[in-house]
């Protein structure tokens, strides 16, 4: 069974981080550890007044921990990380687990922002960190939003299929050989542009967009993903496979007139996820 050190917040109610990513990662076959940067009494995108606790100091000890214990692991995935130091501590794992495996397997969502705008803790100090960790990378997956950030571009809403995959090229030259960028729309339709830079190919996966976006698609999407990836499922062919089942997790909450403040329900595709091993 493959492992893969998970590095995510953790809401207590609705669904989102690692309420969604756990559950993914268990139907698609994947062991892991976990190492949570956050507590939250809820998921933050829906709700106001949420208790929030930050685990920095108990990241560093987990780790330490770890190291005692000698663990190993075949990849890592980390989203959301609140600060520089938690950034830093990220680094520390790769560094720790690439001197154990050269070949150990680093996917890194650089949760920043949304529509245009960063998220109100996001300084453009922590943006400038990111940007280190991401050279780290061997895959990201960024929004059209995030993708600005990292490349100091504006933001821009109308981002063309096109204009994507030359972003998605820039942003492999910072590091990461592949390269995912998520949420750009063409028409009806919500398209990932994904593109490796180890052969120069590249892809869309397109799906029909419905009107409503679920918090936690893009933490979904990225651990099918890495799920995939680390089982050796080719990058092309692993975008357009996750992008099609974060479509239908859509499209079954939609139908099941889940509120949309709960999250993605990844319970709604675990069937599918099984049949994927």
């Amino acid at each position: 069974m493959k492992t893969m050190i998970t590095i995510h917040d953790f809401s207590c109610h609705s669904k989102s981080s690692l309420t969604v990513v756990l559950p993914a990662l268990s139907a698609l076959g994947i062991d892991y550890s976990v190492l949570p940067t956050a507590l939250l009494s809820t998921q933050t995108d829906g709700f106001e007044g949420y208790a929030y606790l930050d685990l920095t100091q108990f990241m560093e000890e987990t780790i330490l921990h770890w190291e005692r214990l000698e663990i190993k692991s075949d990849a890592l995935y980390s989203g959301f990380l609140g600060s520089e130091q938690q950034i830093g501590v990220v680094q520390k794992v790769i560094e720790w687990q690439k001197g154990r495996d050269a070949n150990f397997l680093v996917i890194v969502d650089p949760v920043l922002g949304d529509k245009g705008e960063p998220y109100g803790p996001v300084t453009q100090a922590l943006i400038n960190k990111m940007g280190n960790l991401v050279k780290s990378a061997t895959v990201i997956t960024p929004n059209t939003t995030e993708a600005a950030l990292l490349l100091g571009e504006t933001y821009q809403e109308g981002l063309t299929v096109e204009e994507g995959l030359e972003w998605a090229k820039r942003l492999s030259q910072m590091g990461p050989t592949k390269v995912a960028i998520t949420s750009i729309m063409e028409g009806g339709d919500g398209v990932v542009v994904a593109y490796d830079a180890s052969s120069g190919a590249s892809s869309i996966a397109k799906e029909h967009y419905l009107p409503i976006s679920y918090p936690g698609c893009g933490d979904l999407f990225a651990s099918i993903l890495a799920a995939q990836l680390v089982k050796g499922v080719e990058f092309l062919e692993a975008t357009k496979k996750a992008s099609s089942l974060v479509s239908q997790a859509v499209a079954l909450a939609y139908e099941a007139k889940r509120e949309r403040n709960l999250g993605i329900s990844v319970e709604l595709i675990i069937p599918t996820l099984v049949e994927c091993r």
